[in-house]
């Protein structure tokens, strides 16, 4: 069977089964479940439908395996985004955006890194200062965020993407009216909202690691929380466009996947050390970065987000619990036709569009095929097991 990219980079030479035998206790269960599944993706191991031809006279039967649903897996990533590209496009009114990129002072990033339960209130940090903004002139706007935990290197680096309609309904009279945020009042609020979460949160943080020896004690940990706060943060206004389903396709490209995609793996060499490129943002030009493979195993292994954690949040309008009632005054107010809902791509669909096959085609015959039964695969125990044996024979 043929390695995918990324699979290649976990099981060449055994690299995460010596990485998950000598960590097995530091790494999160998550990172363990979602790559053992990604590794088993496609395979037996993961149970496999049997189909038969459903010509009578043909005796073609075929297997096909299950996929993992991983977020680790680029291949099941494909299919998510493209699901969740075409239901946002379907649900997004059609009027004038804003992306705003919320960013922080890297030397506050090993702070989420070692406290990943403050990933969850950076949703709200940013968002109250557009919906605040909003709700000052009498309007309710839509908004959807996600979030990025890594940076073009691979590196820690959390920051915010929020997209903001540039407009909202008025709550009084219900029609629509312009809006617009202001670069330097929104930064500043951002400096505040960020420098005040981690002031109230000091007792239950984490500060033991390497990144933070100048905290002994909370006058210090105060005292640096100002030094950043004085700081400029480089937030990035993009400029506004009417066409959302570009923030969607981009933000669907990362997010539903993993942070690097195979086409940008280079070939090993140099002892096993394997090199991708990235963009650098300071010059403009693409670099290239070389890394041992348990090295960049390391890097990916550390965005995979927490068990039930949403990368993606709506509010105002577009919010759960609002969009049932607010959308159809939206769309009234923007003279907008309501969508018909999206017909989302499946797993067949998917591959006569990419490869021009029909897996449910009997390759004798050319008839359909039916469903005939399920064969289980091993359990995520079992298939962990295996992997640290092997990762402890191959270290022996």
């Amino acid at each position: 069977m043929h390695l995918r990219p990324l699979r290649q980079l976990f099981s060449r030479n055994g690299t995460w089964a010596i990485y998950l035998s000598k960590h097995i206790s530091e790494i999160r269960e998550v990172v363990v479940d979602n790559v053992t599944r990604m590794m088993a993706c496609g395979s037996a191991s993961m149970g496999s439908r049997l189909y038969k031809c459903k010509n009578s006279g043909c005796t073609y039967t075929k297997y096909l395996n299950q996929s993992c649903k991983s977020r680790a897996c680029s291949s099941c990533g494909v299919k998510s985004t493209e699901r969740w590209i075409r239901q946002q496009q379907h649900v997004l009114p059609d009027c004038e955006w804003q992306h705003i990129t919320f960013t922080m002072p890297s030397t506050l990033w090993p702070l989420f890194r070692h406290n990943r339960w403050l990933l969850n209130r950076l949703f709200k940090c940013a968002v109250d200062i557009l919906t605040t903004w909003a709700k000052r002139q009498g309007l309710e706007i839509g908004v959807f965020c996600a979030l990025h935990t890594y940076g073009r290197k691979l590196n820690w680096n959390c920051h915010v993407h929020a997209s903001a309609t540039r407009g909202g309904i008025c709550q009084r009279t219900g029609l629509w009216k312009p809006i617009y945020f202001k670069a330097k009042v929104t930064e500043a609020c951002w400096r505040a909202a960020i420098t005040q979460l981690l002031k109230e949160h000091y007792s239950e943080l984490d500060l033991s690691a390497d990144d933070c020896p100048f905290v002994r004690h909370e006058e210090d940990w105060f005292a640096f929380l100002r030094s950043q706060y004085r700081r400029r943060w480089k937030l990035h206004f993009g400029k506004k466009t009417d066409q959302q389903h570009k923030t969607v396709n981009y933000l669907g490209r990362y997010l539903k996947r993993p942070p690097i995609s195979g086409s940008r793996l280079h070939h090993y060499s140099k002892g096993g050390q394997l090199t991708f490129e990235y963009l650098n943002h300071r010059t403009g030009e693409k670099e290239m970065l070389t890394l041992a493979a348990e090295e960049l195993i390391c890097r990916l292994i550390e965005h995979i987000p927490d068990k039930h954690f949403k990368m993606i949040r709506y509010y105002g309008f577009l919010s759960n619990r609002r969009r049932g009632e607010m959308l159809p005054k939206v769309y009234d107010a923007l003279e907008m036709e309501s969508k018909d809902a999206p017909i989302l791509p499946c797993y067949a669909s998917m591959l006569k569009k990419l490869a021009n096959v029909d897996p449910y085609e009997c390759l004798l015959c050319k008839e359909g095929l039916e469903f005939v039964s399920f064969r289980a695969g091993e359990t995520r125990e079992e298939l962990i097991r295996k992997t640290i044996l092997e990762g402890q024979l191959r270290s022996a």
